[in-house]
C-alpha cells in the first residue's frame, strides 16, 4: 500500500495541511508578519507537493513500514515550517500592530 500514489498523496495532504495552518498562526503571532491569501494557498500546495515527493522517496526506501515510522509526521511538519518561513521572509507584510 505504501507504493500507491493515491495513498501517499492522501498522507501528504493529511500530514502537511494541518501543521501548515497551525505553524502559520504561530508565525503570525510571533513575528507579526502576515502572508497574502493567494501566496498562503500556493505555499500550501507547494508544501503538500513537497511532502508527497518526500513520501515517494521514503516509500521506495522503507516500503510498507513507512506508516509505522515518524517520517510522515515529522516530514510534513518540517516541510510546512520551511515553506511558511520562506514565504514570510520573502513576501511577508507587517501587520498594523507589528509596525
Amino acid at each position: 500500500m505504501a507504493h500507491d500514489a493515491g495513498y501517499l498523496l492522501g498522507m501528504a495532504i493529511g500530514f502537511a495541511v494541518v501543521p501548515y495552518f497551525v505553524l502559520y498562526l504561530v508565525y503570525l503571532l510571533v513575528t507579526r508578519r502576515m502572508i497574502r491569501i493567494p501566496l498562503l494557498l500556493g505555499g500550501l500546495v507547494a508544501a503538500a507537493g513537497l511532502t508527497f515527493l518526500l513520501f515517494l522517496a521514503a516509500g521506495a526506501w522503507l516500503g510498507e513500514d513507512l506508516a509505522k515510522t515518524p517520517v510522515p509526521m515529522f516530514g510534513g511538519v518540517i516541510i510546512a515550517g520551511a515553506v511558511i518561513s520562506l514565504l514570510g521572509r520573502w513576501k511577508g507584510l507587517p501587520t498594523q500592530h507589528g509596525e
